[in-house]
């Protein structure tokens, strides 16, 4: 029979076209080899590397549903489970099919920096702790997300340790932890 596919990488995703007039046997065989194309790439390792690491619930939803896109522009909101996105095996929701589309196009720039765990405990320890979503800041062009309870700001300790550390070197230390779990 005729087989024919396209295969399309992207950093943080894969399209494939298969056209096929074959047997059971060959679908088996081209199935497999895709598969092992894809961990040989390390797509699927990576996918569960982040939902290991990354601050999801067990749908792997991140930011207990708030729209990553809204933190750059009114402010947090809840998104909707019926406007969502699967980035390299996390999920997001949007206020928007245009908030949607925007992170589509630009996910990087919408993701919540270290996995959207509290940036102070990231920053100064490498620990994954818990955050409020409405607790945040945008810190060059990244969303930092912080734990806030009625007794704890982390927001108000990473503005304090600044007249110690300047930002930039907190950045640089979360980014030094989190590229550390994220390599385990």
């Amino acid at each position: 029979g005729n087989c024919s596919f396209n295969i399309k990488i992207q950093k943080g995703s894969i399209e494939c076209i298969i056209f096929y007039k074959t047997t059971d046997t060959m679908k088996l065989v081209l199935y497999t080899a895709l598969s092992l194309i894809f961990t040989g790439f390390g797509i699927i390792d990576d996918e569960i590397t982040r939902q290991k690491n990354f601050k999801v619930n067990s749908a792997f939803i991140a930011m207990n549903g708030y729209d990553p896109v809204s933190y750059f522009r009114a402010g947090p909101e809840k998104g909707s489970k019926f406007i969502s996105h699967a980035y390299k095996g996390i999920n997001y929701w949007f206020i928007t099919e245009a908030n949607r589309t925007e992170f589509i196009g630009n996910p990087d720039k919408y993701e919540p920096a270290w996995g959207g765990w509290c940036g102070h405990a990231m920053a100064l320890k490498g620990e994954k702790v818990e955050i409020n979503p409405l607790c945040y800041k945008i810190i060059q062009g990244r969303n930092v997300l912080f734990y806030k309870t009625v007794f704890a700001n982390a927001l108000s300790n990473w503005e304090k340790e600044l007249k110690k550390t300047p930002e930039i070197e907190l950045m640089k230390k979360g980014d030094f932890f989190w590229n550390s779990i994220m390599s385990k």
